[in-house]
């Protein structure tokens, strides 16, 4: 689920965190520069990213990619350095995802969140996948990674916005 690019279908299925603008509001902006993202319950949830102001929703970045075109928020509750959003989900044409996500940190130095997604499969399966990552700062941006741009740890590949 990690931004991962969107939730992945079935058991090679796993998920890509972002969310919306509008959630977002609330949860303090990110400290521009190099950011670290390790889920250890996730070996696809383990990249380096460049934040800056333009691009610096947590949530659309690490959550849920497209988020704001393919979730509907159903409730949230944030508080400056805490907060909990449940989401409905477009996963394919015929399949929506209930999203939860929660979260805690300073946003300065460092953060973590929980994210819980749950789909009913084509074979009529409930499917739930779990990721829990730990965001920390690191510092200025490497040449090699512009705004908005992911590396991935093990690959080295980078992702563009």
């Amino acid at each position: 689920m990690f931004v991962f690019k969107r939730t992945l279908i079935g058991a090679a299925l796993l998920s890509v965190f972002l969310i919306s603008p509008a959630t977002a509001k609330d949860i303090p902006p990110r400290t521009a520069g190099l950011w670290l993202l390790k889920a250890e319950d996730n070996p696809f949830a383990d990249w380096s990213m460049c934040i800056d102001e333009a691009r610096n929703d947590f949530l659309d970045t690490d959550v849920w990619d497209n988020f704001a075109n393919e979730c509907k928020v159903t409730s949230s509750s944030t508080r400056k350095s805490s907060g909990k959003i449940d989401a409905t989900c477009k996963l394919t044409e015929k399949t929506d995802a209930k999203l939860q996500v929660t979260f805690s940190g300073d946003f300065k130095t460092g953060y973590s969140f929980e994210s819980v997604t749950r789909f009913v499969n084509a074979l009529g399966k409930t499917n739930t996948l779990h990721a829990n990552a730990k965001v920390t700062y690191a510092g200025k941006c490497p040449a090699e990674l512009k705004p908005g741009m992911k590396k991935m740890t093990k690959s080295g590949f980078i992702l563009r916005p």
